[in-house]
């Protein structure tokens, strides 16, 4: 509860208020209204109108099932912004690898090989684009 100093006439000069320190104190975790748990590159749920475009034009144009057609737009998105980034790399290929066994039912040292081949395929595109990116600042 707040408690206006009546010392002061409406409008005329600065108001004292007391404050309850119930009122004072805050809740555990985050507070209402931050953005810290906003996501954003790879782990963003969400895709830019750019990239749903990208999205519908590699699902529809080249045939590509829409779940690699989407890892493919967040996987390069994510690289023009951060291209050595291994986690992103890391995350791209498990998530191709555990799509590939669901459909195809990989067994234990196919997933081993396919994830080894596709995580080294992504750190050699990585490397191209940082090394593109590097080239263009100079």
């Amino acid at each position: 509860m707040c408690y206006p100093d009546k010392s002061y006439p409406a409008g005329e000069g600065p108001r004292n208020l007391t404050v309850n320190s119930a009122q004072v104190r805050r809740k555990r975790g985050g507070q209402k209204g931050n953005r810290n748990a906003r996501k954003h590159g790879f782990y963003s749920a969400t895709l830019g109108p750019a990239q749903t475009s990208q999205l519908w034009n590699i699902t529809n144009l080249e045939g590509v099932d829409p779940e690699i057609a989407f890892i493919r737009v967040k996987l390069q998105s994510s690289l023009q912004h951060d291209p050595g980034n291994r986690r992103v790399i890391r995350e791209a290929s498990r998530l191709l690898v555990k799509w590939y066994s669901a459909n195809y039912r990989l067994d234990r040292t196919d997933r081993s090989y396919l994830k080894t081949v596709v995580e080294n395929l992504l750190e050699i595109v990585s490397l191209r684009q940082s090394v593109n990116s590097q080239g263009s600042q100079i």
